[in-house]
């Protein structure tokens, strides 16, 4: 993803237009390949040989901005690694206190104020670290990240690249929404309900209805509308761009505090603009602190059993759930839905409750994390089936709130 830095963009009556390449344009491609090749023929090499190289590619024109953005996308495409045969850090302060210790040594009668033999004090640590000198000299600073090798890098094409590009153009636009909203032309059902996993999986505070048209309306709220976390939720929400990419008929409109005096903006995107997905629509997605959880709920051998392979659920045409969790319990066969809500304020809570109320399944418990509230709201006033919890949910404090539904 690029940086504000690197974002190419121009304003034309309070829009916000990026100033996309094209992916055959000849000049552009024979770019994109030559930095390519410098990342392919520097694997294995510390980082600072790959940027001095990379220095005399991007040079210092009128498209400068361009050329570093395409060399940071292939940077995220970079594994870097101090190589050293122990911790640089371990490796200095032996050296160090060898060369204190020789110093301190008494002179030879023709020995110079401040004479003592450098290869002695390189083999002398050397053999109480019990590696070799040269490999004590090449690790000294080896995790400086100017020193740190280039393990590994994931090839592409230039054509790829470019397209590449273009996508990030747009994500770097969105990391200054306040909202954005999307409409979704009607897919198949299976496609639908991987947009809204993938909504689920990055935790973004939306509201969501039906067209008439049989698609969704979908309402985000912006990284720049929240009152923390604002970096990392505008993150997720640009890297969710991508997967809207995979749908043929769709259209966004995003409102945006745009430039050091974030100004009110608009930007507008639609499949028309052809922006292509570097990623694939594949299952199901969890978030991090939810993977374990099923893993944990079954250790506690209890009369319920957990899947997370809940159908989404149309809320009366005004939302949607994709349950994260769905419980039954053995004996009775009662059903008990849990969705584990992202970013929240109490009156989205609160509104949630209401549309589960009213078209939601019966049995449902709305877990909360306290650690991504966005308003200054308290929790106390919060009613109803709410399981709050802090970094990710705890399997026995689930199991206590489903002995109530049991």
């Amino acid at each position: 993803m690029l940086t504000a830095d690197l974002v190419r963009a121009r304003i034309i009556k309070k829009e916000v237009r990026p100033w996309y390449v094209s992916d055959r344009d000849p000049e552009i491609l024979t770019l994109a390949e030559s930095l390519i090749e410098a990342f392919r023929t520097y694997e294995g090499r510390a980082r600072h040989e790959l940027e001095d190289e990379l220095g005399e590619i991007l040079g210092a024109d009128t498209d400068f901005m361009l050329h570093r953005a395409l060399a940071k996308l292939l940077f995220d495409r970079c594994d870097f690694e101090a190589s050293s045969v122990k911790p640089a850090d371990e490796l200095r302060d032996v050296l160090f206190a060898t060369a204190a210790e020789a110093y301190r040594r008494p002179l030879e009668e023709d020995a110079g104020p401040f004479a003592f033999d450098r290869k002695s004090v390189l083999s002398e640590a050397a053999a109480k670290l019990e590696v070799e000198g040269d490999e004590l000299e090449a690790g000294l600073y080896a995790d400086l990240k100017s020193e740190q090798v280039l393990t590994r890098w994931r090839p592409c094409g230039p054509e790829w690249l470019v397209r590449r590009y273009n996508v990030a153009l747009a994500q770097g636009v969105l990391l200054r929404a306040t909202e954005l909203e999307i409409e979704v032309g009607s897919e198949q059902p299976k496609k639908h309900r991987e947009l809204f996993r993938k909504i689920k999986f990055f935790q973004l505070m939306h509201r969501v209805n039906r067209t008439p048209e049989g698609g969704w309306r979908i309402v985000l709220d912006g990284p720049i509308s929240l009152f923390k976390a604002s970096g990392k939720y505008g993150v997720r929400m640009a890297s969710f761009l991508p997967t809207l990419l995979h749908f043929d008929d769709w259209s966004l409109e995003a409102s945006l505090q745009w430039g050091p005096k974030r100004r009110p903006c608009k930007f507008r995107l639609s499949a028309e603009k052809g922006l292509r997905s570097h990623t694939k629509l594949s299952g199901q997605w969890q978030p991090e602190e939810l993977e374990w959880f099923p893993e944990q709920f079954e250790k506690l051998d209890s009369p319920w059993s957990v899947s997370t392979d809940g159908e989404l659920v149309d809320l009366g045409g005004e939302g949607v759930l994709v349950p994260d969790f769905v419980f039954v319990h053995a004996e009775t066969g009662r059903t008990v839905y849990m969705e584990v809500f992202g970013f929240w304020r109490k009156g989205a809570v609160e509104s949630r409750l209401k549309l589960l109320r009213r078209h939601g399944p019966k049995d449902l418990i709305l877990a909360l994390s306290s650690s991504l509230a966005t308003g200054r709201e308290g929790l106390d006033e919060l009613e109803g089936e709410v399981y709050i919890f802090r970094s990710h949910p705890i399997a026995r404090k689930v199991l206590k709130v489903l002995e109530a539904f049991a």
